[in-house]
């Protein structure tokens, strides 16, 4: 038989399904929200039986040997757990909303795979330890054998903090917090103070926010008084306290009759002191290796990822593309090829974030075929033909090749646009993505040429990294400078991002600029598009100029 592994995210948010082969190499690795068109998906199964029947029929029909492993990213159901939800940060019914639906989704995933594969579904699913999958999956993309790799979480199976050692063979576990102390659970309460939604993942906007602000003392001592670090490990404060402390804090918390920039300064605070705490846990750890393993869902947090080469000494660090829940299903599959692996190494250096689903082509033919539509064809290997567009002022959706794995667009599923003219943020904000002004663009630039326009040159292959830019940057580029002069930045290299470096390239040689604007392919409040019809959708109901879908170009009139 050919063993094949399932992983299945299964926090109850974030739903994700990866197929490893027998070697341990990842076929696919994808969010269930793609296909769902439904932002975070909460409570739905990882293995959606209208996702997932496809890519495992495709197995079954070249494979007649094919049987499947089952793997969860949670050893067990938290709600089966003596625990009291505290509701000091965030909302008690959240929190008792989300064990829930982790317990619905830890005990009914996998029923889809059983339906579509029957009895090649082997009958013993493995559950593996949450922060284990998270760390799992960030060594799959890291490119080095030797690392000491940090999960900050907003939770795990007894707390929200691990710390992993990498040997290139073997991830064993040093340590574990213990507890509620959480840094996610820190900055989830920050997003609800400013008016943000935790459930909607509106963390970024705090983030974006930040840069408008300054840091206010009084506001500073507050925040400090949540969360303290205790060798290395994040701690909540004593639960009076507490009490005393987020009544203090919500005399700040954002009205919704207020403009959201006067939420700026507490935005700035809650950010300086997330950053307090993050550095104290690194330096606790900074003497392990030199090279740093990031992940979990605070590893999104760019703005901080940026100042970390800057304020410790590891000599590189790296995040994955999907740092949050949402990859621990890449870390479940590959740990159960593992257990089967006994005498091979973990699998790493596999850089391509793009492990998502290809654009239908039954669907394109009929684009092509029956919409009516004025359809250009191009050589995509030309990228001179979309440079030009690009430099026209033409904002463009493209989709092409596989998906990305992980909350960024990374080329394949991005909205690109000239990064020169002043008005083009707006211009995108208001008429294509539905969004506020205050939240910035994303520059992508190839990687030998960052020196000339960023202070700090490191890969940031993810877009995980918020980096300044160098002074006569915000003449040149201005849509993608954010208030404070950062940009989170994405560089590319030729080996895994060849049409988007050439495109650049290409762009570079029209324009005298090497860097493009990009954005995920979606509006404000919907994932990444994942259908052509989705990319149609988009395309006629904003004021999106053209789409790219492989080969088709179509331009609005």
């Amino acid at each position: 038989m050919s063993r094949y592994y399932i992983g299945l995210s299964t926090s109850g948010h974030d739903p994700s399904f990866t197929i490893v082969d027998s070697k341990g190499k990842v076929l696919v690795a994808e969010a269930t929200e793609r296909y769902l068109q439904d932002k975070r998906a909460w409570g739905s199964l990882p293995d959606h039986m209208n996702h997932l029947k496809s890519f495992l029929e495709k197995i079954i029909d070249t494979d007649e040997n094919a049987e499947f492993q089952i793997a969860k990213s949670w050893k067990k159901i938290k709600a089966d757990l003596p625990v009291e939800i505290s509701d000091d940060l965030i909302e008690k019914s959240i929190g008792e909303w989300i064990r829930n639906l982790q317990a619905i989704v830890q005990k009914n995933a996998g029923v889809h795979c059983q339906m579509i594969a029957k009895n090649r579904i082997l009958p013993d699913f493995l559950n593996f330890d949450h922060h284990h999958c998270h760390a799992t999956a960030a060594v799959y993309s890291a490119p080095f054998n030797n690392a000491v790799c940090l999960v900050l979480d907003g939770e795990g199976e007894v707390g929200s903090a691990s710390v992993f050692m990498w040997d290139g063979i073997t991830l064993k576990r040093i340590w574990r917090s213990w507890g509620p102390g959480s840094l996610g659970t820190f900055y989830s309460t920050l997003t609800e103070l400013c008016g943000f939604s935790t459930i909607a993942g509106e963390e970024w906007k705090v983030m974006g926010l930040a840069a408008y602000g300054k840091v206010d003392d009084k506001i500073v001592e507050l925040l400090r008084k949540l969360i303290t670090i205790e060798d290395g490990k994040p701690m909540l404060a004593v639960e009076n306290n507490l009490k005393e402390v987020m009544a203090e804090l919500k005399k700040y918390k954002h009205k919704e009759s207020e403009d959201i920039l006067n939420s700026a300064n507490l935005a700035a605070s809650g950010q300086f002191v997330y950053s307090e705490l993050a550095n104290q846990i690194l330096k606790s750890i900074s003497n392990l290796s030199e090279n740093l393993i990031l992940t979990g869902g605070c590893a999104l947090n760019s703005s901080f990822n940026g100042t970390i080469l800057k304020n410790h000494p590891f000599k590189s660090v790296h995040i994955p593309s999907a740092p949050a829940d949402d990859g621990n299903s890449l870390g479940a599959a590959i740990l159960a090829w593992k257990h089967n692996q006994t005498n091979l190494s973990l699998p790493f250096n596999q850089v391509s974030p793009f492990l998502g689903s290809e654009v239908n082509l039954k669907d394109l033919n009929n684009l092509t075929n029956h919409s009516g539509l004025e359809i250009t064809q191009i050589d995509i290997n030309d990228t001179n033909f979309i440079a030009k567009k690009l430099s026209q002022g033409i904002i463009i959706g493209v989709m092409r090749g596989k998906a990305e794995f992980g909350p960024r667009a990374l080329g394949n599923r991005s909205i690109l646009a000239d990064p020169r003219p002043k008005n083009m943020k707006e211009r995108i904000n208001k008429i294509v993505k539905g969004r506020e002004n205050y939240r910035p663009f994303a520059p992508i630039i190839p990687f030998e040429l960052m020196n000339n326009w960023f202070e700090q040159v490191q890969p940031c292959t993810y877009m995980s990294f918020t980096l300044k830019w160098k002074n006569n940057a915000k003449e040149l580029v201005p849509a993608v400078v954010h208030e404070d002069n950062t940009g989170r930045v994405q560089t590319l290299d030729k080996h895994n991002f060849s049409w988007l470096y050439n495109l650049c390239m290409e762009f570079n040689n029209i324009t005298g600029i090497p860097i493009l604007l990009n954005t995920s392919f979606n509006v404000m409040g919907k994932p990444i598009v994942h259908t052509v019809n989705d990319a149609i959708s988009v395309l006629h109901t904003t004021g999106l100029n053209a789409i790219l879908i492989e080969n088709i170009y179509i331009e609005k009139r």
